[in-house]
């Protein structure tokens, strides 16, 4: 099997560069086509964070140090396997590289589906090796389950953290509210019954009104109108050390900061902060607790229903844009790190 896969410059995301590909499945291992993947500012964030200690570089070991190959989320067939636990022509949901194919060793079966356990990735978050068969979901669901279905568990399980802040009556305020992170964060929140006021820039504030998804959108040259008093919680996807510190100096009974994305990734670094300092939410941590406390098969139905809920509003506010191709992915790449993509565009990049 021939391809290619492409690594990005770690100290300078926007270089990159194709190398050829040539994979074979050996004893008890596989080889998957990648077929479609979502593109968006989560994919940003692997880089910009790929070091320690979130390792998103380790998933997929690039050919030098000094290069990192990205991962992205979508869909891959099964091309060759030697494995007995999956078969060929098997469709996938999954964790993948920037690339047209990827080697995995499948574990035993695990639920559905099964984690890869090969030994660079052994120790590594499991909700990221994980991979499962998707019967019944349609060409055309595809996409969308490619575009939300991480940032959607994201946000899922990052609103069912903040509701000790809701039963005590805490403002929930997150930072680019039009981030698709964000979104899926503001949705459930609204659906607990405690919408979160939006942060988010004036180019997007009609759009981020138009989801409906907070009680209130304010624009950044706006946030000192938030009442300074009110406890509050400060979600961050933003990264953009100089907003955190403008909210931070503003807020005077905010009782916690949580950092979840870099979407500003080439904002200035944070600088010193009034009031609780911010601590990085890792969402496969929250993902695994959950799963403890009520199952996988309680966690994965409660996920399921309420992305099915979100997807259903996203014909009101979504435009899906298909690239294809190394330089489709490059050039889409370079609009995400430079802010060029509309909040209401998902990019799908076709290998």
């Amino acid at each position: 099997m021939t391809g290619y896969f492409i690594e990005i410059a770690r100290g300078n995301l926007s270089h990159s560069e194709q190398k050829p590909l040539n994979l074979s499945a050996g004893e008890d291992e596989i080889i998957a086509r990648i077929d479609l993947a979502a593109l968006t500012s989560n994919n940003i964030t692997y880089a910009v964070m790929g070091g320690p200690p979130l390792n998103y570089w380790d998933f997929f070991p690039a050919s030098d140090p000094a290069w990192g190959i990205v991962p992205v989320w979508g869909y891959a067939t099964v091309s060759e396997s030697r494995s007995p636990h999956v078969a060929e022509g098997s469709r996938l949901f999954g964790y993948w590289p920037s690339a047209t194919h990827v080697k995995l060793r499948p574990g035993p079966p695990k639920g559905e589906g099964f984690s890869d356990i090969s030994a660079h990735r052994l120790g590594l978050a499991p909700v990221y090796n994980s991979y499962r068969p998707t019967p019944g979901v349609t060409p055309e669901a595809e996409p969308l389950i490619a575009l939300f279905q991480p940032l959607y568990g994201t946000g899922f399980v990052l609103a069912q953290s903040l509701q000790g802040d809701i039963a005590a009556g805490r403002t929930i305020i997150l930072t680019s509210a039009s981030a698709k992170t964000a979104l899926a964060t503001a949705y459930n929140l609204k659906r607990a019954g405690h919408p979160a006021i939006g942060l988010t820039s004036p180019a997007n504030r009609a759009f981020v009104e138009q989801t409906g998804f907070y009680a209130q959108v304010l624009t950044y040259d706006a946030l000192e109108s938030l009442d300074p008093a009110a406890p509050s919680v400060l979600v961050d996807f933003a990264g953009n050390g100089a907003l955190k510190a403008r909210l931070h100096r503003h807020l005077k009974a905010l009782t916690a900061s949580h950092i979840v994305g870099d979407t500003d990734w080439a904002a200035p670094a944070d600088e010193p902060l009034e009031g609780p300092q911010p601590a990085l939410f890792f969402a496969p941590t929250h993902w695994a607790n959950r799963i403890r406390e009520i199952g996988q098969q309680a966690f994965d139905s409660e996920l399921n229903s309420s992305m099915a809920a979100f997807l259903a509003t996203t014909p009101n506010w979504l435009k899906l844009e298909t690239v294809q191709g190394p330089q489709g992915y490059t050039d889409s790449f370079n609009r995400l790190l430079t802010n060029k993509v509309r909040p209401n565009e998902g990019l799908i990049w076709r290998p």
